[in-house]
Formats: C-alpha cells, sequence, structure tokens
C-alpha cells in the first residue's frame, strides 16, 4: 500500500508534474533527437494546464522537504530491539536535493530548450531576379516556446529556394521570403507541416521588390483618436530615415495606423529585417509587414499630401493634437462651470498654444512625462488667471492617460504617468 506521507510519494509526484508542464517543449527536442517530427507538436494541448502543474510541483516538493526535514517522533517501544536502520539512498536528503534539480530544471526547460537545436544551416546566398521574389507570412497552430521556432527554422533552413525566414512562437506565425522560380508556397508548408505543427493559413505580403512597404503600427494618438500621434511617430520616421544607406523616406498615414518606409533599390532582405527590427525594439512599437491585398489598398492614396506625413512633417499632427486637447479641455472645463463665456475663445487657443509648444519642443517621446505635463498644467493654470483674475482661477489636475482608450475623458493626453480614467465615476 502506498503512504502517501511519504517523501518519496511527494517526490515522485514532482517529478511526474513539472515533467508534464514542458512536456509541449521537450517533446519536438526528442522528436528532433530522433528524426521523427511528425510527433513534436503532439503535446501542445497541455500548455493551458502548465502553469498548474508548475504549480503542483512546487507544493509536492515542498511537502516532500517539510517531511524530510521534521523532527521525528520518538515512539515507546515494547521491544529492546535496536530499530535504528540506515535509510537507503532513495530516502536521503542528497536524492531529494538531486530530484529537486532535475525538477527546476524540466520546469524551466522552455527557457533553454532552443540550445538543443542545430543552428540553421546556411545556404549559399541566393541571387533572385527582382520579379522571382516573393514573402508570405504563415500562421502556424502548436508553437509554445522559443524551441518551437528553432524547430520551424530548422526546416525551412534545409528547403533550397528560400531566400530567408524569421519564427514568432508568440504571434504564431513565420515569415518567409522565397524565389518563387525555385521553390513554391505548398512545398514550405509541407516543409513546416514536418515540423508536427500544423499551417493553419498563410497570406501573401507586398512584393519585396517594390521599393515602397507598408507596415501596420500603433500610433493611434489617444487623446485624439482620429488621428494619429505625431509626438510619438517623429521620432521614429527620423530614426527610419537617418538608415541613409537604406532608406529614401518614411510616413506615418493621419490615422497613425501605417507606417510606409522607401527603401532604396539595392537594399537586401537582411538589411531591410535588420533596421524594422532595431526601430521595433528602440521605439517599443511592433511594425508588422501589411499583406499584399492590405498594401495593395494603401497604394491608392500614398504619397498623397493630405493622407501621409514624411518625417518631420508629423508636426502637423502635434498642432491638430493640441487644438483638439484644447477643445475637449475647455469643454471640461464649461461642464464643471469653470470658466466664462467672454474669455472661453481666447483661453481655449492659449491652451492649444501650450499643448503644441509641449509637443514641437521635445527631443524624444520619453519627454512627455509627469514632470511636463505639471510644467503644462502651471502654464495653464497661469493663462487662466490672465482673464479670471490673480488666484481666482481654480486649480484643475490636468491628466495623463495610460496607453490605453480613456473612455470617460477624451482631454486625457497620452504619456507615461498618472491616470485620469477612472477619476470620475
Amino acid at each position: 500500500m502506498i503512504n502517501i506521507k511519504s517523501p518519496g510519494t511527494f517526490t515522485s509526484a514532482g517529478v511526474l508534474s513539472a515533467f508534464a508542464a514542458s512536456l509541449c517543449c521537450i517533446t519536438p527536442v526528442i522528436a528532433l533527437l530522433a528524426g521523427s517530427s511528425s510527433i513534436a507538436a503532439n503535446f501542445s494541448w497541455i500548455v493551458p494546464a502548465r502553469p498548474y502543474l508548475i504549480g503542483l510541483s512546487i507544493a509536492v516538493l515542498a511537502l516532500a522537504w517539510y517531511q524530510k526535514l521534521k523532527p521525528a517522533k520518538t515512539k515507546d517501544m515494547d521491544c529492546n530491539c535496536d530499530t535504528t536502520k540506515k535509510p537507503s539512498f532513495l530516502q536521503t536528503k542528497t536524492f531529494l536535493g538531486i530530484v529537486t534539480l532535475f525538477t527546476i530544471l524540466m520546469m524551466t526547460f522552455p527557457l533553454y530548450a532552443k540550445m538543443f537545436y542545430p543552428k540553421p544551416k546556411v545556404q549559399v546566398a541566393i541571387v533572385a531576379a527582382v520579379d522571382n521574389k516573393q514573402q508570405v507570412k504563415f500562421t502556424i497552430q502548436g508553437m509554445t516556446c522559443e524551441g518551437c521556432e528553432e524547430h520551424v527554422n530548422n526546416e525551412l533552413s534545409k528547403v533550397a529556394g528560400v531566400i530567408a525566414f524569421k519564427t514568432f512562437y508568440a504571434t504564431r506565425s513565420s515569415l518567409v521570403t522565397f524565389d518563387k522560380s525555385k521553390v513554391d508556397v505548398k512545398t514550405i508548408e509541407a516543409a513546416i507541416n514536418k515540423t508536427g505543427y500544423k499551417i493553419k493559413s498563410y497570406d501573401f505580403m507586398k512584393a519585396s521588390n517594390t521599393a515602397v512597404a507598408f507596415y501596420e503600427a500603433p500610433l493611434v494618438c489617444h487623446a485624439a483618436p482620429s488621428i494619429g500621434c505625431g509626438s510619438k511617430a517623429k521620432f521614429l520616421l527620423i530614426d527610419l530615415e537617418q538608415n541613409k544607406d537604406a532608406v529614401e523616406g518614411a510616413w506615418l498615414n493621419k490615422k497613425g495606423t501605417i507606417v510606409v518606409v522607401k527603401w532604396n533599390a539595392s537594399t537586401d532582405e537582411n538589411r531591410k529585417s535588420e533596421i524594422i527590427e532595431k526601430i521595433t525594439a528602440n521605439h517599443n512599437i511592433e511594425l508588422t509587414a501589411s499583406t499584399q491585398k492590405e498594401a495593395a489598398n494603401y497604394a491608392k492614396s500614398f504619397p498623397n499630401s493630405n493622407e501621409w506625413f514624411k518625417g518631420k512633417e508629423v508636426d502637423e499632427l502635434s498642432k491638430e493634437e493640441a487644438g483638439i486637447i484644447a477643445n475637449n479641455t475647455i469643454a471640461s472645463y464649461k461642464a464643471k462651470n469653470l470658466i466664462k463665456p467672454g474669455f472661453e475663445k481666447q483661453f481655449q487657443a492659449d491652451i492649444e498654444k501650450i499643448y503644441a509648444d509641449l509637443f514641437l519642443s521635445i527631443t524624444s517621446y520619453k519627454d512627455l512625462n509627469n514632470e511636463a505635463y505639471n510644467k503644462v498644467e502651471e502654464q495653464i493654470q497661469a493663462a487662466g488667471e490672465k482673464y479670471a483674475g490673480k488666484g481666482k482661477m481654480p486649480h484643475v489636475e490636468l491628466c495623463i492617460a495610460p496607453e490605453q482608450s480613456c473612455e470617460k475623458d477624451k482631454s486625457c493626453s497620452p504619456g507615461r504617468g498618472k491616470s485620469c480614467c477612472d477619476k470620475e465615476q
């Protein structure tokens, strides 16, 4: 009969639950080493239960250590025989320590799983005719960690005609550039399916041989949701244009949803990827290539000056944002009966200028912090006192909205600091 209070019982349960928690990442490695990739994604269904399995592992091992370390109870014995027996190695603290270390290694396996995958083989540089280059984005089911990325990349590296690839387990996708005169999408799809992960769908991206590339970007102005955030986009576009060896120009659409990069004709795919990844990291903004269909739609209006803003031209959006914030701020003041109709328009113009000066004077979007907005508060207070009289302008604390829409108060300005969204109930 199994003694559930035995440290050995807890030890076994801890090892099994830890192993199960990482089985989704262990299986692909075993499959790769065994040359049977088809089983790689068989345990991806375990992923939702992983946190619970890890919690179970920690709990049972804690109980095992408690049972091992608690003082032994002395019992009255009716015989004079020697009852002290030397425990076996499996019952020692040393063995429990080894098991604990093994369990930790199992629980953290996804963090270092990729080291077991061979580096993708570097193919001889492929020189493809410009018209033959094509890019496709695959949506993949079953990937759960960085090890899965390496597994897919390893198979893609073996496909003749594939020029470049980038796999992301977080978005369950792989972006592949290939020479369509040497390989087709079905062959690439089959290579990915060979890993055991399954292709859910794929989309052809904007043709890479075109100098103009469209990227989806989260640059909508939260204080003025109908336009792009000029103060945030400005420095991203400037950074793109500083790569003069590769970039001719960079634009933002008026809605703040699309960034356009016009690449130099000589810029190769690796250089493009390098620049986009660097910009994404430096500005903490994900730039995602548009599909071919979406890009064709955007190209209909590009580069119409009314819809697209190049580099520093986004200052016009910042000025428009300042006007919208001023209008909403005055509306908020009026709702609280804090201003008189006699000086409303001039006060609104002052507020607009204060915000415009702020947006156009910063040297980095990070300058829009609490200190900057506190200064704006003081300037608006002083501007109001010109009309209401010294000391007669009620103090109203301005708010900085977090990086999300503030539905309750559209006068909130985007930035990093205190939130006003929950201030008025």
